[in-house]
């Protein structure tokens, strides 16, 4: 299923799940990419990914590559192009742009898919994890006792 120089040593499961979380080599088709391969130092530097991640860990350096490289072409020449003029004098958008934006989308999803993991927790998490909340978690709290009866939920609480 994952490629054979693959190599998964087993952790102490976290936050209840069976899945544990793995130290992960880079597949021979990512370290062979230069920029693949500092794209996958970048995300696994700060994550812990469990082994069903690597497919979607693959795929985004393979989507952040192409969107690199997008880049570079319409950025060529020192200015960016966004348009080219056809055979015909037709001016037309430049197909990277298309590809830019499907590239895009795919990454947010694969973002997204790898952040809902089980497994994936960020190491701001562990160290986090002794109950203190974020700035972030405090304002998301606010926000949903401020929905609930008008504040008035709040307002009981405290908070």
């Amino acid at each position: 299923m994952y490629p054979p120089d693959v190599r998964f040593l087993s952790a102490k499961p976290t936050r209840g799940v069976e899945e544990v979380a793995v130290l992960l080599d880079k597949p021979p088709s990512i370290a062979s990419d230069e920029f693949q391969s500092r794209k996958w130092d970048e995300l696994t530097a700060d994550h812990d990914y469990g082994e069903s991640d690597i497919p979607d860990l693959m795929t985004l350096c393979s989507w952040y590559a192409v969107l690199d490289q997008c880049m570079k072409e319409i950025n060529a020449g020192g200015s960016t192009q966004v348009a080219y003029e056809n055979e015909k004098g037709d001016l037309k958008p430049m197909p990277q742009i298309a590809t830019m934006k499907q590239a895009s989308a795919e990454i947010r999803a694969l973002r997204k898919a790898l952040a809902a993991s089980p497994v994936s927790q960020t190491k701001a998490e562990k160290d986090n994890a002794g109950g203190a909340q974020t700035p972030l978690q405090k304002a998301m709290r606010r926000r949903e006792l401020r929905l609930v009866n008008g504040g008035k939920a709040q307002r009981k609480t405290g908070t």
